[in-house]
């Protein structure tokens, strides 16, 4: 089937960070005023604490660096309790005050607690969206104080954030690294005598959690407990769909591409029985197309206003459209609408969808925006009455499901909703008609290199890449342990399912706390298709360098699709295939986070205390990433094909577990030779 593509012509501004100005905090206790910013919804402390209490400490015992830099804590002067708890956990401790009903609070100030790590987490994301720096550490470092690198930008401060290099106070009492590293802690301890900080370094562009000893002494940046609305910044000029202008039946017709759905970009002008012009007026019909009973838009008699007509739809029931088109069924509108809420959620589906210039501002809308060339006209609607209603205020376009014998399901747009809005109505009424071109066959879709999973009758298109052949869409197998984003499964036909690492493994769940000698093999399949294994740190390497040898633009924008990705963010060519999608992550708490803006993909490497090691692509960046989870998060997973020659010997898990560069950010300013 002969593909359309959409042509558009983005106008795109430069992305600048917003500081959002907030109040000076008054520390009750003492009397210290600090600085405060909010960062997206959440308001932090733009200083250090400098709150003195026993097992704090001025760097060099010097109290003109606490007055710069804050006070350096242990992680139990941080959590408020006493030194015995750098060497035990708290976990019984504040099981035991729960129950006697007794409050407990850290050091930070009432109404302000040290963050945790889920909540740096989301502020390292945030400022990676948002911020325009190359490198989250670059976004959050003060303008000075640092140390120079000279591979190295300045630091740029764009969030206000004011990260100073306090260094810290080392467990043996030495102090170390002021000038070259900002470190903070989280309210998370990993075991008796070790918690979880957040480190900037002089010679790093990014943010990163660390293990480290109670009793080493960092600095707390403490952050409100409340939760702040965050006011996007002006968007960018929207965008210009130019609609493709096809031949169907020796008529033009005007198509738009959104997501994997074409869809004609005008309402259906056919005169056929049962269709009327709005009050009878032929001009009408020229401007927003015909109205249709719906009887008539499924080329069924009349009869069928007032029975059932289950036995006479076809799954793709072309109805009054021409041939290889259909009338959309609810659930082609359902993937309409999930499709456009995911790629800009800043406004309503409904205003995406209308016309530029024709729908009206209202209190509760915006004016149409046409951010996908859909085009929808407000046309109104003819009553059983005959009687006609709702020009220039609302349109409906009929689906091909029933709701019962006498009415059928439809989708509106109303002046006063920015909502694409599931209606009924009785079959009877009139309304438009957007014709949806029927999908190509299984055939047309996948070639002799693609995959097909016997497991669950899964296929997946695949490219080859160097001299690897990966999976060109993200894995979908319902493996026990998984989920869709938002538990939809519309989600996962979209983008693949979300896989903690060891359900993607196939590994114990205390694997990473317990890993077993051998137990990750050097094509390791864990959930992947038979001949395929989840990706080593190796050949992401080798697939990175062979990105880059393409030369055709940014290496970070070839490898995502262009499909899926929130608007304003880096350009994107997808001239390697890979097709990476956004599929966001699930925290273990349940919360679903980033579609659209993150892709996530897994390594097989991991354990030994140091994690699981994924890849990341940002949707504002123009990196690809590499770190470690170290909360067990949910990713997707793209598996590569094995080698002719698989050796059964169990890999060196000491080695491949525990790489040295954790955190590595390849950028494709980085010569693919120089990555080793």
């Amino acid at each position: 089937m002969k593909q359309f593509f959409v042509v558009l012509a983005l106008l795109v501004a430069s992305a600048f960070a917003t500081v959002m100005e907030m109040p000076d905090l008054v520390d009750k206790r003492d009397g210290q005023v600090y600085k405060t910013v909010q960062i997206g919804d959440r308001r932090w402390m733009a200083e250090n604490l400098r709150f003195k209490l026993k097992g704090t400490y001025c760097y060099d015992k010097n109290e003109a660096n606490c007055w710069h830099y804050g006070r350096l804590y242990t992680w139990a002067a941080a959590m408020r309790l006493v030194d015995y708890f750098n060497d035990k956990s708290v976990k019984e401790y504040l099981a035991e005050l729960k129950k006697k009903n007794k409050r407990y609070h850290d050091v930070c100030p009432n109404g302000w607690h040290v963050p945790t790590n889920k909540e740096w987490f989301r502020l390292k994301y945030f400022v990676g969206r948002k911020g325009r720096s190359d490198g989250v550490g670059l976004s959050l470092k003060s303008k000075d104080g640092w140390e120079r690198e000279l591979r190295m930008p300045f630091g740029t401060d764009e969030f206000g954030f004011n990260a100073k290099p306090g260094g810290e106070r080392n467990f043996v009492g030495s102090f170390m690294e002021l000038g070259s590293a900002a470190e903070f802690w989280s309210s998370k301890e990993y075991d008796n005598s070790g918690a979880y900080f957040w480190r900037l370094g002089y010679d790093s562009r990014n943010f990163e959690s660390f293990l480290d000893a109670k009793e080493t002494a960092v600095s707390v940046r403490c952050i409100e407990d409340k939760v702040y609305e965050y006011k996007e910044p002006p968007p960018p000029p929207p965008p210009v769909v130019v609609a493709q202008v096809v031949t169907v039946q020796e008529k033009k017709v005007y198509t738009v591409h959104i997501g994997d759905q074409v869809w004609m970009a005008k309402n259906l002008n056919e005169d056929v029985p049962g269709s009327f012009c709005y009050a009878d007026d032929k001009a009408m019909c020229e401007k927003y197309g015909r109205l249709y009973t719906w009887a008539a838009a499924m080329g069924l008699s009349e009869d069928y206003s007032s029975k059932a007509a289950k036995d006479s739809i076809h799954r793709n029931h072309r109805g009054v459209c021409p041939v290889g088109w259909h009338i959309p069924s609810i659930f082609d509108f359902e993937r309409l609408n999930a499709y456009i809420q995911d790629i800009d959620d800043a406004i309503g589906v409904g205003a995406n969808l209308k016309a530029r210039d024709v729908w009206t501002e209202t209190e509760n809308s915006l004016p149409g925006e046409n951010g996908f060339g859909f085009s929808a006209l407000p046309g109104g609607y003819r009553l059983d009455l005959m009687s006609f209603t709702g020009i220039d205020s609302v349109v409906g376009f009929w689906s091909s499901s029933e709701k019962d014998s006498i009415s059928s399901l439809l989708w509106s747009l109303h002046i006063n909703s920015d909502d694409l809005l599931r209606d009924s109505s009785n079959k009877v009424a009139a309304f438009s008609v957007r014709c949806l071109m029927d999908p190509p066959g299984v055939d047309e879709i996948y070639d002799s290199t693609a995959i097909h999973d016997s497991r669950d009758d899964n296929r997946y298109k695949t490219v080859l890449i160097g001299e690897k052949r990966w999976m060109a869409e993200n894995l979908r197998f319902a493996a026990p342990g998984s989920y869709c984003y938002e538990d939809k499964d519309i989600r996962c036909r979209s983008y693949g399912r979300l896989y903690p690492w060891t359900v993607a493994m196939r590994l114990p769940e205390d694997y990473l706390e317990n890993t077993i000698e051998g137990a990750i093999l050097p094509e390791h399949q864990g959930i992947c298709p038979a001949g395929w294994h989840i990706p080593t740190r190796d050949e992401w390497m080798d697939l990175w360098k062979s990105v880059l040898a393409m030369k055709k633009g940014n290496a970070a924008g070839a490898l995502k699709s262009m499909e899926g990705w929130n608007r304003g963010g880096a350009p994107i060519t997808d001239v390697s295939g890979f097709k990476a999608l956004p599929a966001g992550n699930r925290f273990t708490d349940g919360e679903f986070v980033e579609l659209g803006s993150s892709a996530y993909f897994w390594e097989s490497s991991g354990g030994n205390g140091e994690g699981a090691a994924y890849w990341n692509l940002i949707n504002s960046k123009n990196e690809l990433m590499r770190a470690e989870d170290f909360d067990n998060l949910s990713f997707s997973l793209r598996c590569v094909q094995n080698s002719d020659a698989v050796k059964a010997v169990p890999a060196d898990t000491s080695a491949a577990a525990a790489p040295k560069d954790d955190g590595v950010v390849v950028d494709s300013g980085i010569p693919a030779d120089s990555l080793k």
